[in-house]
């Protein structure tokens, strides 16, 4: 496959860059057998394709909001550009995988096989795939075209072939240009803009009476990969292409089931997720089965992921007994230290907080303690937000309580100011993530989410405040109330169920295992 793309011009424009340490990465696991590449996609390698393949979709196609009439079209192209990547992903895969062992059938030094398969990644992974970018971009935007003549067919019936915009156009549609011919013509099956690698062609409607249709030949017939008409079938490369047709022994399983497993988890998500905060969450989540060890499960409900569910390890320090020597303030009760307190549990709200929103996601996953020396510890420096990012994979940045006294030229927090701040950051439907300081003195890392009904609820995971738990007093209010008058920029709010979790922190969790 060396002259796979031999056509291909110089204009390349690639957006997306998969990296050196990208690439090694993604050599060690297959060197390492972290997976087997008969059976199985490398993730890394697939997600950068994928992503790539999106960003041209959108700068093509364009990005599409779910009124859009074509908004169906768009996620189908979306789904296709997943199946395209992956095969591809397992071509190279596999063709950097068959060097693995030398002549005599011993596996190669790892640095000695890396300098064998670097050629084939740099081919696949950042030649080829800014080419596959590049012409994805035109035939998004030739797919989008093709939908608007479908739909203006009534007034402008007929197509015309434009000559080509590139600087050194070829010769290979040249006899085509001028032609005229209806939109639902069958010559347009046979020929069309964009059938070759990066074709500067274009199509524009008309009211022009039709031409004869052009003698071809073997020199400007489609190549392999492009005969499709994206428009119609919303393939931005056919199933014709090298990587499907030419696929190594297990493809068709591999991809089939890591596209089935995308399909079944974006499904399941809500309607307040966006299609592409949708896919990358899909894209997280196998990376933390994989991280985990485990298989996600369907997406829990607030009461399936709440009741301390996520840290169920907690106990309070002090329980109802007649002898004990400490009296409840408020109650007049007789309270003893609870023999199975463990402190650990208490003090682990950071952990709390992100293990409720992927138990909502379908992760069956605990808080651990805290213990010196943790990276439960690192995050409770004021650092409870690192565990997320945006789906671009970009650190993810929350909204501080100081950022936005200073909007609004506050001094202090009041409890008004704080239900102020509240139903602000938190006005759309979702799981937001606060870390809040108290008056008492030190914070603490808890959950407030908005329902489809409006609803904004306090959800404590580290402790259950549920409904019937005699806790239901620790609501919003008592937020607000609670809080700190002064507070400081490692504390604030953030949406977390549209964001990505950092797998660099999936050791903060026990995971359940049936």
């Amino acid at each position: 496959m060396d002259d796979l793309y031999r056509c291909r011009g110089k204009q390349a424009e690639s957006v997306f860059d998969f990296g050196p340490e990208a690439v090694k990465r993604s050599l060690k696991r297959i060197y390492e057998k972290d997976f087997h590449p008969m059976t199985d996609v490398e993730l890394e390698m697939f997600e950068a394709a994928w992503k790539t393949l999106n960003i041209a979709t959108d700068k093509g196609f364009g990005a599409r909001k779910p009124d859009d009439p074509d908004y169906d079209f768009y996620r189908e192209i979306r789904e296709n550009n997943a199946v395209f990547a992956a095969f591809k992903v397992h071509r190279a895969q596999n063709d950097m995988a068959a060097l693995l062992l030398d002549e005599n059938g011993n596996l190669r030094p790892f640095e000695q096989w890396m300098k064998l398969v670097m050629p084939i990644a740099d081919h696949q992974m950042v030649q080829w795939l800014r080419t596959e970018y590049d012409t994805a971009v035109i035939r998004a935007h030739q797919a989008a075209d093709w939908r608007q003549f479908e739909r203006e067919k009534d007034i402008l019936p007929n197509l015309k072939w434009m000559p080509s915009t590139s600087v050194h156009p070829g010769a290979d549609h040249r006899v085509f240009w001028g032609t005229i011919r209806p939109v639902d013509d069958p010559f347009w099956n046979e020929h069309k803009p964009g059938d070759r690698w990066n074709c500067k062609c274009t199509l524009s409607s008309t009211d022009e009476q039709p031409t004869p249709v052009p003698g071809s030949g073997p020199d400007n017939r489609p190549q392999p990969g492009l005969e499709n008409n994206p428009g119609k079938d919303a393939k931005l490369f056919s199933d014709s292409h090298p990587y499907r047709k030419e696929a190594h022994k297990g493809a068709e399983k591999a991809v089939d089931r890591l596209i089935g497993r995308i399909r079944e988890m974006i499904a399941e998500m809500p309607d307040n997720l966006t299609q592409e905060e949708k896919e990358a969450i899909a894209r997280n989540n196998l990376e933390m089965e994989k991280a985990l060890g485990i298989t996600k499960g369907r997406p829990m409900t607030v009461e399936q992921a709440d009741k301390q569910n996520a840290n169920p390890k907690h106990t309070e320090m002090y329980i109802p007994d007649p002898n004990g020597r400490y009296r409840d303030r408020l109650t007049g009760e007789r309270l003893g230290l609870n023999p199975d307190y463990d402190e650990r549990y208490s003090v682990n709200c950071q952990t709390c907080a992100p293990a409720y929103a992927l138990r909502l996601r379908g992760f069956d996953v605990t808080a651990k303690g805290k213990t010196d020396g943790s990276k439960l510890e690192y995050l409770s420096n004021g650092r409870a937000f690192e565990v997320w990012k945006n789906i671009d994979g970009t650190p993810a940045r929350h909204t501080s309580i100081n950022s936005w006294l200073i909007a609004k030229g506050y001094q202090k927090m009041t409890p008004r100011r704080y239900m102020e701040f509240f139903n602000e950051v938190c006005r759309e439907e979702g799981v937001y993530e606060l870390v809040i300081g108290w008056k008492r003195g030190s914070g603490h890392a808890t959950i407030l989410q908005r329902f489809a009904d409006g609803e904004l609820r306090y959800i404590e995971p580290q402790s259950d405040n549920s409904k019937g738990s005699g806790k239901e007093w620790k609501d919003v209010r008592y937020l607000c109330e609670s809080g700190a008058a002064n507070s400081h920029n490692c504390r604030g709010i953030m949406r977390i169920d549209n964001k990505l979790f950092n797998t660099d922190f999936i050791d903060i969790f026990d995971k359940q295992v049936d």
